[in-house]
């Protein structure tokens, strides 16, 4: 091993590429990954005990994670000296004389929250922390037999020794999670284990910053120094490679664009074609296409097949050819053919949703495979954040509808990225008996106007208006007639009505007014598809055992569930998100302490009853039938019939989004103010998913020539 000694020290010298990550980089990363530590031996093997934040991660969760054993290996010539954990004061670790350090723990206290102090008292024990006999070179026999007792290893290796150590991490059949530089992907050592799908991308895949030795350049761009004199850089193109499963993989790539031969050209010396962007490779195209490395952060084996690679045309017997056009050299592509590719014959639909919301009605239609939403408006930025947490593909625009700057963008979006169809609930506060004089040009209902000019602008093939279920009936369907004749001007036919979202499988009462408005053919509204009610029992039951005040933003799932509605919602799910009690006055605890199982206030005392009006107030659930409409205050216990079945609470945000249909895959982002709107204000995903089916469905049959 000493001529590989002097490999590594030259590395360090020359390349000057020891990056040292932050705690929050390795906290974030690793949050994905924490079912695949329990009862694991875990090795950081290029992380200085006294140093490495990865050591100092791993000893802070050590119980939580349940790790069985941490070890920690370090090269002894650091060029960092102690800046997250202070040395050993007591002389018993001082110096090392050319040999590297060995941290090898198991379990050293019984608190879950394990604070520095403790970390720091450990560190100091005897036995805990030796140097090595050699330099910890990761590739000396010393550390290798380290290796081998280890289940999985994660560090932040050089870069300029990345692909020897996943090389030395296969060869001894280890699981891990690594930090490199994306330009490893197209090492030979690393692109076969890609391409035959052993090893992926972490979530993390682009930006990060490093700690940097004193020792370090300065440069130009991406290096500052910090107000206590360490060194920092960034890298762009910085990422986590693993073995480890994570959901990111199974992700499936939305693909919107169409094949052309324009758009598309063809590599002088191979028969695939060029494409520049990943959100550019069209659904349509079944032979090779070569795509920007960064296609292996979206890279799903389910769906797409890696042929090769086109760089130099001789790196590697993976390297196919030279990537020119018309002589013209490009940057180095993947190769690769779309598994589930579809025929140009297909149709799709491509969604913008005004009034967007948290999302609801644009996660039910997408459902349907052949709908996606492209485009998102609101002027709600929390509800917009859901919105991106749950449909990151989309593109949301933050804004006001009346802002010509932003009706001039949501257009040329909607243009650029071909939308053809058009979904909202713009608000019309001017349909009452006093706005009849003025009908749609009441000032009133100018949102309801700027939501028909922008839809003039970009003329879809379909739009749908979704609305309160007396827009129909007010002033005798005076105003239903005026919207019908203003989009029959528009060029449309429309079909409306009333849609009641239990019909549809939502365990929920909710009647909304939709219009749906397409060019051509008529669309009729769907007739239900639920060949039972779904019930209450039949969507929560499952998670009746918190309390007031009880419950977590994210949790594990305690129980099984009872019913195909359960299963249905839990599908893919691997936490359970928003199931949080409100935290109730003792009073109110009390009130519904008096008031048995499926009841309601009729069972308190007068005096208790309070000013509340309305007769749902104070009222249970029933188990066995759908819940009445759930509104934006839902998880207040004097509301209405928002409070559990039995226990002394209002139902929690999950339980609410539950009863909308949303499934539990499905996180709400932001305060309680703003979920529960988020909630309440939304379309039930499975009527929107409805609509979509129904829409698909005409539209495919007329193309075939069905008689309809």
């Amino acid at each position: 091993m000493g001529n590989n000694n002097i490999n590594l020290q030259s590395a360090k010298n020359s390349k000057d590429d020891e990056f040292y990550t932050t705690y929050d980089t390795i906290e974030s990363e690793l949050s994905h990954y924490t079912k695949h530590f329990c009862n694991k031996v875990v090795l950081c093997n290029c992380d200085d005990p006294f140093e490495s934040n990865f050591c100092k991660f791993f000893l802070r969760n050590f119980n939580k994670l349940k790790i069985k054993r941490l070890i920690c290996t370090s090269y002894y010539a650091s060029k960092i000296a102690s800046t997250q954990m202070p040395l050993i004061a007591n002389g018993r670790i001082c110096s090392t004389n050319g040999c590297g350090y060995v941290l090898d723990t198991e379990k050293f206290c019984e608190e879950e929250d394990i604070s520095d102090d403790i970390i720091s008292e450990h560190l100091s024990t005897p036995g805990v922390i030796q140097a090595l006999k050699g330099d910890g070179d990761f590739r000396s026999p010393e550390c290798i037999k380290y290796l081998s007792q280890s289940d999985i290893i994660v560090t932040n290796p050089p870069f300029s020794l990345f692909k020897e150590l996943v090389s030395l991490l296969m060869k001894y059949h280890k699981s891990f999670l690594l930090i490199g530089n994306q330009n490893a992907l197209t090492y030979k050592e690393i692109f076969p284990l890609i391409q035959n799908n052993e090893a992926w991308t972490g979530y993390r895949f682009g930006e990060m910053k490093f700690r940097v030795p004193d020792t370090s350049e300065p440069r130009e761009t991406r290096f500052w120094i910090d107000e206590t004199g360490q060194k920092w850089r960034s890298l762009g193109n910085a990422m986590w490679l693993t073995n480890l499963d994570n959901d990111r993989r199974h992700k499936l790539l939305k693909l919107t664009k169409k094949y052309t031969p324009e758009e598309y050209p063809k590599y002088d010396l191979y028969d695939a074609i060029n494409v520049k962007r990943v959100a550019d490779i069209p659904y349509d195209y079944p032979g090779i296409m070569g795509v920007p490395i960064t296609i292996i952060d979206k890279y799903n084996s389910d769906q797409f097949e890696i042929v090769g690679e086109a760089n130099h045309g001789s790196d590697n017997e993976y390297d196919l050819f030279k990537p020119t056009i018309n002589g013209k050299l490009l940057f180095k592509k993947i190769l690769i053919r779309n598994k589930k590719f579809m025929k140009t014959e297909t149709t799709d639909f491509i969604v913008l949703d005004l009034f967007s919301g948290a999302g609801g009605f644009s996660y039910g239609i997408e459902k349907n495979e052949h709908f996606r939403t492209a485009i998102a408006l609101d002027f709600n930025e929390q509800a917009l954040q859901t919105f991106k947490h749950n449909m990151p593909d989309t593109e949301i625009v933050h804004g006001d509808i009346t802002d010509s700057a932003v009706k001039e963008r949501i257009i040329s979006l909607s243009k650029e990225k071909k939308v053809n169809m058009v979904i909202g609930g713009p608000p019309c506060q001017g349909f009452s008996l006093k706005g009849k004089k003025l009908g749609l040009n009441d000032p009133r209902n100018f949102l309801f106007l700027e939501y028909l000019n922008i839809v003039s602008e970009i003329n879809p093939q379909v739009f749908i208006i979704e609305n309160v279920k007396a827009l129909l009936s007010t002033s005798a369907g005076w105003f239903k007639d005026q919207i019908v004749q203003r989009v029959e001007e528009m060029g449309y036919t429309v079909r409306y009505g009333v849609l009641n979202s239990a019909d549809y499988g939502v365990p929920q009462l909710r009647q909304r007014a939709i219009f749906i408005c397409s060019k051509d053919i008529p669309i009729e509204l769907p007739k239900p598809t639920a060949k039972k009610v779904t019930t209450v029992r039949d969507a929560i039951f499952d998670l009746a055992y918190l309390n007031s005040g009880e419950g977590a933003f994210e949790q594990d799932y305690t129980t099984q569930p009872s019913s195909d509605y359960q299963t249905k919602m839990r599908k893919g799910a691997k936490k359970l998100y928003n199931h949080k009690a409100s935290n109730h006055a003792e009073i109110a605890i009390k009130k519904l302490s008096l008031i048995p199982p499926e009841c309601g206030k009729e069972y308190l005392p007068e005096d208790m009853i309070g000013k509340q009006q309305f007769s749902g107030t104070w009222g249970r659930l029933k188990w066995d039938e759908p819940s009445p409409t759930i509104d934006t205050r839902f998880d207040a216990s004097s509301n209405g019939t928002n409070n559990h079945p039995f226990l002394n609470r209002a139902i929690t945000p999950r339980e609410a989004a539950r009863l909308q249909s949303f499934d539990d895959k499905f996180v709400f982002i932001g305060p309680k103010l703003y979920i529960r709107q988020q909630i309440g204000n939304a379309v039930p995903p499975l009527m929107a998913k409805a609509l979509a089916d129904k829409i698909y469905d005409v539209i495919v049959k007329s193309k075939k020539g069905v008689v309809l």
